[in-house]
């Protein structure tokens, strides 16, 4: 039990980084950016091609993986999510589809469709915690979704910048009329979630190895983890990923891996009926 446990923290990290993406991009934008997934496969991607073909160090491996999330992010907004923007359509859940179709299709075109081996961030030993089992690189894996969690919460409450951003998602019509470019800030967030995105390349890849199946398999996983933890608030992305990879663990273990996408449909379901804008959600109110 205590193994699942670990073992779902350790996916949740997972789940969490790609949700804390969607919510910059959507207290940024006002939009629900579903490549982001895809960017994190192609960040694990980047990871073994620079980090195990090229034999490049770490650090640099981040910063040319952050380097494309953040040249994607840019194309993702001004392609994608722009052009239908302020339509009332949520056309964007339907762009930003294509174009993660788009990045799986050209990384299948360049890697194929096997699994690659990414170097270990830390280290692959078994370390024994609470009882349980768990690899020094999961650990390294929840680390790194702890310290994006803090560095995203800590700009959005004690920036200018981040406070801009939380009072656009409130109303970006009186933010604009206030004097803040929106279109800048929408067009930052984006580009900021996918160099975020595609720098934990390195991290991501020990647990998951580089595939480019990835971006799908996360994707849905991860909205469902911010439509339990509450869209637009970066706690609940932190506790709703661990909460998601904690149920999927321990319900594989005790039902198998076939009920476990029920089991979450069912958390889900549980905590809508009990807060309907998530545990970490709130109401909000317009005049019209």
């Amino acid at each position: 039990m205590q193994t699942a446990l670990l073992s779902g923290l350790v996916i949740g990290s997972i789940y969490v980084i790609v949700a804390l993406g969607y919510n910059l991009t959507l207290v940024g934008s006002g939009a629900f950016n579903f490549a982001q997934g895809a960017i994190v496969m192609l960040g694990t991607m980047l990871a073994y091609q620079f980090g195990v073909t090229g034999d490049l160090p770490l650090a640099v491996v981040i910063l040319l993986g952050a380097g494309f999330g953040l040249l994607v992010g840019l194309l993702v907004d001004l392609l994608a999510i722009r052009p239908v923007q302020g339509r009332g359509s949520h056309g964007e859940l339907v762009t930003t589809v294509g174009v993660s179709i788009v990045i799986e299709g050209v990384a299948i075109l360049i890697w194929g469709d096997q699994p690659f081996q990414v170097r270990d961030l830390v280290s692959p030993t078994v370390v024994g915690l609470m009882g349980g089992r768990v690899t020094v690189d999961g650990l390294a894996l929840i680390a790194v979704a702890v310290l994006v969690f803090l560095g995203l919460w800590g700009w959005s409450r004690f920036t200018l910048s981040g406070l801009s951003c939380l009072a656009m998602s409130e109303d970006r019509v009186a933010a604009a009329l206030r004097g803040f470019n929106v279109r800048r800030m929408s067009l930052a967030t984006t580009a900021a979630a996918g160099a975020i995105g595609a720098a934990v390349g390195p991290a991501v890849g020990p647990t998951t190895y580089a595939v480019v199946t990835l971006g799908t398999a996360i994707t849905l996983k991860s909205f469902l983890a911010l439509a339990i933890g509450g869209f637009g608030s970066f706690p609940g992305a932190l506790v709703g990923g661990f909460s998601v990879g904690i149920v999927e663990s321990v319900s594989a273990l005790y039902l198998g891996a076939s009920f476990s996408a029920v089991a979450l449909f069912v958390a889900l379901l549980l905590v809508l009926l009990l807060k309907p804008t998530g545990l970490f959600g709130s109401r909000q109110q317009r005049v019209v």
